[in-house]
């Protein structure tokens, strides 16, 4: 008898762009690299447009000035940790002054 897969529950997380020149290429950069690195299908959703997180273009695409609310979702085996290290990235600003 073949072992039943469980499916993982996908992450959802609500995101604000909170540093002064919203996402400009730089922070868009850095998400995508993060992106590719976890094995997990991530997107960024604003008002009902949803985009792939690791396509540069697609995310700059988004428009997003300072004040801009986004919905990170993430699935896969590693869906929680991608999610969280995004959020993080957000929460920090972008490490921009």
């Amino acid at each position: 008898m073949a072992a039943k897969k469980t499916a993982v529950p996908a992450v959802v997380k609500e995101l604000w762009v909170e540093n002064r020149h919203g996402l400009h290429a730089r922070p868009v950069a850095k998400i995508t690299s993060l992106a590719q690195q976890f094995d997990a299908e991530i997107t960024l959703e604003k008002d009902g447009r949803r985009v792939d997180a690791r396509n540069m273009l697609a995310v700059l695409t988004l428009d997003c000035p300072q004040s801009t609310r986004l919905v990170l979702k993430a699935t896969g085996p590693q869906a929680r940790e991608a999610a969280s290290t995004i959020a993080s990235l957000f929460a920090r600003k972008f490490e921009e002054p």
